[in-house]
């Protein structure tokens, strides 16, 4: 099952994708990403950029509770410039069906689907590069330390070459939970998404809607609030993988073999850094922590992240040659 697609970015009307771009006030560049197909694969919506060519590395690319592959637009163009995008919509999120097996939102369960979904996209015996945020960071973990402890048995090789994990959630020995009369970020999301668009366009309804979220939230282009706002209200994966986030913790660290950098904001009311513990990531993590930022560092410092995933990814090449292999090597 397939279905064409723009660009991976803003969802219009009749369910395609227009073109993504650095800022709402840019047009599109000619030089931009070009138009990819968006195919089922697995219970999940993947599209695929191309445009850097066959030689380019693989960066898949995993978005939080709430949103779907239209919340990297901000840093999508940029990083296709140099890597082969797969922009993944997690289930009941974006265009992915939801799930109704019980289990199937866990981090890991999502992990192991994101597996699956890297050793396809590792054709040529080249390495695959992954970057998460928020739940997606647990996922990209999970995935990873699955790829750590399979490589070598069976036959299995490595695939996963780098991690970046943008404000993940897992790493922490306790779930922050939410107060139980705080509305749910889906139920606001709905509230505002409900506003006339000339009102949900103005950087007051902007502010009141992000703050939780973003540390500049009067900046966001109000295309991106827009998107945000459609993919939270409509997610019907939203609650179970809410659940599933404040029932458990990431716990698989010893398995991950690959490169990790985590990224962190020092204004993020969602997972604030003190809540994030290096003791559950990782011990070869580079933590990075970025002023001026928010939950969605993607948002709030888009440049800095592309220069950091960039980073992260020759790191991964450097150690992994470009090749799989059994972990470690």
């Amino acid at each position: 099952m397939a279905r064409r697609a723009g660009t991976a970015g803003r969802a219009d009307g009749d369910g395609r994708r227009g073109a993504l771009r650095r800022n709402a006030s840019d047009p599109p560049a000619p030089d931009g990403p070009a138009t990819g197909d968006a195919e089922v694969e697995d219970g999940l919506v993947v599209t695929r950029v191309d445009d850097a060519g066959p030689q380019a590395p693989v960066l898949l690319l995993v978005h939080g509770l709430g949103s779907a592959s239209t919340g990297w637009a901000l840093v999508a163009p940029e990083l296709a410039r140099d890597h082969r995008l797969v922009l993944v919509d997690l289930p009941g999120h974006g265009g992915s069906p939801a799930l109704d097996a019980a289990g199937a939102m866990t981090p890991p369960e999502l992990g192991r689907r994101l597996l699956r979904l890297a050793r396809r996209c590792a054709d040529g015996g080249r390495a695959v590069h992954l970057l998460g945020h928020s739940l997606g960071g647990w996922v990209v973990l999970e995935a990873a330390a699955d790829d750590g402890a399979g490589a070598g048995a069976d036959g299995h090789r490595a695939v996963v070459a780098s991690v970046t994990a943008l404000a993940p959630a897992g790493l922490w020995t306790r779930p922050r939970r939410r107060p139980p009369l705080l509305p749910t970020g889906q139920q606001l999301a709905r509230w505002a998404g409900g506003l006339p668009p000339d009102v949900l366009g103005t950087r007051l309804v902007r502010t009141l809607a992000f703050t939780a979220t973003s540390a500049a939230p009067r900046a966001l282009p109000p295309e991106v609030a827009r998107d945000a706002l459609a993919a939270v209200a409509g997610a019907p994966g939203y609650a179970a993988a809410d659940a599933a986030l404040a029932a458990g913790a990431f716990t698989r660290a010893a398995d991950v073999r690959a490169p990790v950098l985590v990224v962190v904001g020092a204004r993020d009311r969602i997972l604030p850094p003190r809540h994030l513990r290096a003791d559950c990531a990782p011990t070869q993590a580079r933590w990075v922590r970025l002023e001026r930022c928010g939950h969605v560092p993607a948002w709030d410092r888009p440049d800095d992240v592309v220069r950091l995933v960039r980073e992260q990814v020759a790191r991964g090449e450097e150690a992994a040659g470009g090749a799989l292999g059994p972990a470690g090597t």
